[in-house]
């Protein structure tokens, strides 16, 4: 139905409709439009308003969390802090020390592991920077310490396998098959000379055995010498490195030639009598650094520590040598 206004007219005494003119039209028009627009703005600005505090919320929440993120990450790096000086302690105390090796330098561990401060001032003006600062100088501190410490496993690694080495050259079994101990004819230290019958300082030990028994290499190790050698007679000289040598005197035959590198155990020729010898025996001395050493400290390899005992009792009695 269409709208239609009407005014009371005095001069006529009747209700007459009112026509609006064009402009009167185009401004009732323009109260509706305002009218629509500021209620639209209202609504958008509340619509905002509202948006933007959840926004902000969220946001607050989201930063809240990341907080807790970073402090659990950061007690976590500390936890891998303490791990890293606790294997770096034991390397030093422990690992080093059962080789015999100088504690990991401190210059080398600490290199590189001051950092670089400017790096890190573009985070400072961020919410939580000091934290996040914190974590990145640590993660880096973590990444130098490893890079560190993986260098000194690899000398420790490198130790190790020298130290196999030399475990493996030092001379530590009975040159000759004993394991009943009945050979043990004369000992290390002053003894009767068999020949001259003067006391003598004996360098090494008898082992009475018939002749063509075998004779093994005690350690591993280059043979130095093979041929006779004055009142040893045909006598086998080992070269085992690390300051270490053994003798094996009185041969019969050889099994080994000069140059030839041997493993502990090694066949390497046979008991005899020959030169300064009274009887069938294997004369074997121990060097360290060019001293004679008593032999009896390197059986440790094939005996109990029963045998040990009862090996080092034979060995002191105080017998002639052959």
């Amino acid at each position: 139905m269409k709208n239609i206004n009407y005014k009371y007219n005095p001069n006529t005494l009747d209700y007459e409709e009112v026509k609006l003119s064009f402009w009167d039209k185009i401004k009732k028009l323009s109260y509706y439009l305002i009218a629509s627009v500021v209620l639209s703005v209202l609504i958008i600005s509340f619509s905002f308003y509202n948006t933007k505090s959840y926004i902000q919320k969220e946001a607050a929440k989201e930063n809240q969390s990341l907080r807790q993120q970073i402090s659990v990450l950061n007690k976590d790096l500390n936890l891998v802090l303490e791990v890293l000086n606790d294997i770096q302690s034991k390397d030093d105390n422990i690992y080093r020390a059962i080789f015999e090796a100088d504690p990991y330098p401190e210059y080398k561990r600490k290199l590189g592991t001051g950092g670089n401060p400017i790096k890190f001032k573009k985070y400072e003006n961020i919410e939580y920077g000091d934290l996040v600062v914190e974590v990145l100088q640590k993660m880096e501190l973590i990444e130098k310490k490893l890079a560190s410490q993986s260098k000194s496993f690899d000398e420790v690694f490198e130790i190790t396998k020298e130290k196999q080495k030399m475990l493996q050259a030092i001379p530590s079994i009975q040159p000759i098959n004993n394991r009943d101990l009945t050979r043990i004819a004369s000992g290390f230290g002053m003894r009767m000379h068999p020949i001259y019958k003067i006391i003598k300082m004996h360098q090494g030990m008898d082992f009475t055995a018939p002749v063509g028994t075998e004779i093994y290499a005690t350690g591993d190790g280059v043979i130095e010498k093979v041929g006779w050698t004055g009142g040893y007679g045909k006598t086998i000289m080992i070269n085992h490195g690390y300051g270490y040598k053994t003798r094996y005197a009185h041969c019969s035959k050889f099994k080994c030639k000069r140059g030839q590198k041997v493993k502990r155990g090694d066949l390497i020729g046979y008991v005899g009598n020959t030169g300064q010898s009274t009887g069938p025996h294997l004369h074997y001395e121990v060097f360290k650094n060019k001293k004679q050493i008593n032999p009896v400290n390197f059986f440790f390899n094939d005996l109990s520590p029963e045998e040990y005992d009862k090996v080092i009792e034979i060995s002191s009695r105080p017998t002639q040598s052959l």
